[in-house]
Order: C-alpha cells, then sequence, then structure tokens
C-alpha cells in the first residue's frame, strides 16, 4: 500500500523491528494458526479508523517485518535503525502527518477504542503528547504525538545512530504538554500483562486468542483474562518488564551528564 502524501493528516503508526534481545522475532511468532503477532497488531490498529504505517527500520534484518506489512494492506516507512524517534519523526515528514497515533509492535491486544478517543480529542486539544495513564493496564495503549512533538523529541537525540529505545528521559526533557485518555472500567487498575516481550507472554497470548476473536474489544480482553485466570501466566514477567525500562532510562541519564 502507498499512503499518499497528507491523505488524512493522522496515521496509527505501528513501530517494530524484527529484532529483540529477551524474544528474538518476536514480532513474527505465530499467536493463533493462521496469524502471527504482528498481522494481530496491524489488524487491531486498522480499527482505529486511520491509515495504518509500520514504521521500521531499513537494516536487512528488518525486510521480513516490511514484507508482511506490505501483505496486510499497511503502508511501510524504513528509517533509522536504533533512532526511533528520528524514526517516526522522519516518518511523519515524509507523510505529511500531523497526528500520529503510536501502536507498538508488542501491543497485541493495542485498545483501538482508545486510539479513537485520543484520536477525536487532539482534533481540538492543545496538548503536544497523549501519554498512557500509570494505572492503564500494559499494553492498551502507548501514546499519540503532534508533528511539534515529533519534531522536539528528535531533536533531542540527533545521532541516527543512538538507541532511543525507552523515551521516557526523552519526554520529560521536551517539556511537551501532556494530556492523557480518560479510562474506563476494566482499562485501569488490572493485574493483566497485554505485551509482548517473553515467552511467558506469548503463551499467553496464544491462549488468550485461542478463545477470543483478534478484534476482540480491550475490556472483553482484560475481565476475559482475569475470569479465565491467564494473567497468571505472564504477571510474574511485568516487574522485570518495570525494571528493564528502568535501567534503560538510567543508561540514558548517565550518558547525558558526560
Amino acid at each position: 500500500m502507498v499512503l499518499s502524501r497528507a491523505a488524512s493528516g493522522a496515521a496509527a503508526l505501528v513501530t517494530v523491528r524484527a529484532t529483540s534481545s529477551r524474544l528474538p522475532g518476536k514480532c513474527l511468532l505465530p499467536i493463533t494458526a493462521d496469524l502471527t503477532a504482528l498481522q494481530i497488531v496491524l489488524r487491531r490498529a486498522a480499527l482505529t479508523g486511520v491509515p495504518v504505517v509500520v514504521a521500521t527500520s531499513d537494516d536487512p534484518s528488518d525486510d521480513p517485518v516490511a514484507a508482511l506489512a506490505g501483505r496486510e494492506g499497511a503502508a511501510v516507512f524504513r528509517g533509522a535503525r536504533l533512532n526511533k524517534l528520528r524514526r517516526w519523526r522522519d516518518c511523519a515528514e515524509s507523510l505529511g502527518l500531523d497526528r500520529v497515533l503510536m501502536v507498538d509492535g508488542d501491543d497485541l491486544a493495542f485498545d483501538y477504542a482508545i486510539g479513537r478517543r485520543v484520536l477525536a480529542a487532539m482534533a481540538t486539544s492543545d496538548a503536544d503528547a497523549w501519554r498512557a495513564p500509570d494505572d492503564i493496564v500494559c499494553g492498551l495503549f502507548t501514546a499519540a504525538y503532534t508533528r511539534d512533538a515529533l519534531d522536539r523529541l528528535a531533536a533531542l537525540a540527533p545521532d541516527p545512530a543512538q538507541d532511543t529505545d525507552v523515551i521516557d528521559v526523552f519526554i520529560a526533557r521536551a517539556g511537551l504538554r501532556l494530556a492523557y485518555p480518560e479510562l474506563h472500567e476494566h482499562e485501569r487498575a488490572a493485574t493483566v500483562r497485554l505485551t509482548l516481550d517473553y515467552a511467558e507472554d506469548a503463551d499467553f497470548f496464544r491462549a488468550m486468542y485461542a478463545e477470543l476473536p483478534v478484534d476482540a474489544p480491550g475490556p472483553t480482553i482484560v475481565r476475559t483474562a482475569l475470569a479465565r485466570g491467564w494473567w497468571r501466566i505472564n504477571w510474574g514477567r511485568q516487574q522485570d518488564y518495570l525494571d528493564n525500562q528502568a535501567a534503560f532510562n538510567r543508561k540514558v541519564d548517565t550518558h547525558a551528564d558526560h
């Protein structure tokens, strides 16, 4: 699919690479008999009602990602390998986007309803960025940015070889005006982990999508995961996930001081 420049002004930007230190090739893992992890993410992103763009790197290791995205009908942008802030900015510039709804390639239960609410709010809000509230169920929503926010974030990491995998430190430094989506019942404060980083997460999603359709609403997923006990499969990894993010942020802070 070729997304014409400024086709809508907004897009769901699926940020994904084939490499992963904790679970190599995770986006290409089979989850159902017919669908890989990335295919599920792309199909859920499409339910936001805006064009879907896969932002991956120009490294040959991501050729399978680009090929699969193309077969799924998504537009594909390829840019910086490690510096995803620059990749996102370059993608928005290339396609003439003024708003991007971020969809992580490992969030197999991304809640398209929250995404729609945020896109609607962005049309009238003066916020630069929308972020996930602290009490949101992990994996339902990540962020959305204006074009200006992407420009400001990328300016903080001008080296295309800089690793910007965890961006919390950059968000704080950019001085962005932040907003947060209002959460509904079963979108917050639940011991359910809905992201793919570890083998246990893959087991969780396979159990879940063996019973639920891939377009199941986020609250339905949370309720069912709690009722069926699926949450026990991977919840033990949540602290590992949080510790990994904290360690990366400390590394960024340390490098900035030198």
